[in-house]
């Protein structure tokens, strides 16, 4: 039998042996992926509020707000105290026979910011998961309907059902899919209208999936698309699922970004992410009473859908803090001078390097950054890339670079950033917590204008290349 590790054990691993583990029991090509990178090559030991702290001594910016999860920065002082006192009183975890008054005041607390009539609450352990909720009641609801509908260039997880709806993943990602999908053009009013008219021609829609805000494109669905979408529910009546998986919880500028449009609401919405405050694993699906009760409002469908983990008592504490936090702490004053100064700031540099920023995109804490080639022997590096695995070597080369500016932010000047893996995006992602001071933001930006003024290490642009290649091989 291999080396059972005790948990002092597992915390003195170095990184060369954490790599080995990687390699050998987790995922070897995520491992050459990350130890491209500088910060593969660094150990952390811990992290608190806007910054992570290597073994060395090293103290890092995160700029990366946890990919939508720390909102909230790393161990929040409240959130810390909340678990602590959790486990120190003993309180009682989970059990399915028994009420628990965490789960009944974090329901009523979802119920009371969200409004717009979403009164019934389901939590489960990820979006993902919570989209699958939402697929299941929806389908349940209109059961004599076919069709679910979702944008061509979305993103909702990496399930069979969440996997399946989500239009970024339909050419290259080979698993098995769910039936009676639809597309839409993202934010196309006439794509929308067709794609539902040739659904009713053929069985009818049940569900409507919509990002509000996209993560990925960094753009929300226009006033006139909501509009007609609201419009098209009526008249063909489907349930419309709202996935504010990444930008609710103030991230994009709204404590929920349906908010933003006038007479809007979901019939369906997903979240997660901030939600846990940073250090719980929750998300949740909050639908209204009607939808509720046509599908599991009745004695013999009360048990239809749960899961292991619903309801955990820790994990809705620490939801329930973390909501109180963002209120009590005006989470929606502090984004609105995030969203200021990040967009003054990118606007500057933007006048200042014309020939080597395409765009800057965004909204709230969320933004991004598109780069022009800042390589002048760009064919050097465009013959390291093969056809017959990358299709479209200008916009890969693109995404190179932007993670080649994210290493060099590491390397030189301590800022953790990240770039998406998605093919519809090739931004530098801005994305602090929210409990981000404007001293950290200057000196986000005053950092990447060193990098783009000093120019980039093309050794470490061929190391990422080579990398990504043979992954992708």
């Amino acid at each position: 039998m291999n080396k059972i590790f005790t948990l002092d054990e597992a915390e003195q691993l170095d990184n060369q042996k954490v790599k080995e583990l990687y390699k050998k029991y987790i995922n070897p090509y995520q491992t050459k992926i990350f130890s491209s990178f500088p910060f593969g090559e660094d150990k952390f030991i811990k992290a608190e509020g806007m910054y992570m702290y290597t073994e060395n001594n090293k103290k890092i910016l995160d700029f990366t707000g946890g990919l939508g999860v720390l909102g909230l920065g790393h161990n929040h002082p409240r959130i810390l105290k909340v678990r602590q006192e959790y486990s120190q009183k003993k309180k009682m975890e989970v059990h399915k026979l028994v009420f628990s008054n965490y789960l009944a005041a974090l329901s009523n607390n979802i119920a009371a910011v969200v409004g717009n009539d979403l009164d019934k609450v389901f939590f489960c352990n990820s979006g993902a998961e919570a989209i699958e909720a939402a697929i299941k009641i929806s389908s349940r609801y209109n059961n004599k309907k076919k069709y679910i509908l979702s944008s061509n260039k979305s993103y909702h997880g990496k399930l069979i059902g969440s996997g399946s709806i989500s239009g970024s993943y339909q050419k290259k990602n080979k698993f098995p899919k769910m039936e009676n999908v639809k597309f839409y053009n993202f934010n196309d009013i006439n794509s929308l209208e067709k794609s539902i008219i040739d659904c009713n021609a053929d069985g009818g829609v049940y569900a409507i999936v919509i990002e509000a805000f996209s993560a990925t494109l960094l753009e929300n669905c226009s006033k006139e698309f909501v509009s007609k979408l609201s419009e098209l529910r009526k008249k063909y009546d489907f349930l419309i699922i709202c996935d504010e998986v990444y930008s609710a919880w103030f991230k994009c500028g709204y404590f929920f970004y349906f908010k933003k449009f006038d007479n809007f609401a979901p019939d369906i919405l997903v979240l997660s992410k901030s939600l846990g405050g940073g250090k719980s694993s929750i998300a949740s699906i909050i639908t209204r009473s009607n939808v509720y009760n046509k599908v599991y409002g009745s004695i013999e469908n009360a048990n239809l859908h749960t899961t292991t983990y619903n309801g955990f008592g820790e994990e809705c504490a620490t939801a329930l803090e973390a909501i109180n936090v963002m209120i009590e702490e005006k989470f929606h004053e502090k984004v609105i001078k995030i969203d200021q100064q990040i967009k003054k700031k990118l606007t500057e540099l933007t006048d200042k390097y014309k020939n080597k920023i395409t765009s800057i995109k965004g909204e709230g804490a969320l933004w991004g950054i598109e780069f022009n080639s800042l390589i002048n022997n760009i064919g050097e590096f465009s013959s390291l890339v093969p056809l017959e695995i990358v299709k479209n070597k200008t916009f890969f080369l693109k995404k190179i670079l932007a993670a080649s500016i994210s290493a060099e932010l590491y390397s030189k000047h301590n800022i953790l950033s990240f770039i998406s893996e998605s093919e519809n995006s090739n931004f530098l992602y801005v994305s602090p917590s929210l409990i981000v001071d404007k001293k950290e933001i200057d000196y986000f930006v005053e950092s990447l204008d060193k990098v783009l003024q000093s120019g980039l290490n093309t050794k470490l642009i061929k190391q990422l290349i080579k990398s990504i290649i043979s992954v992708l091989k």
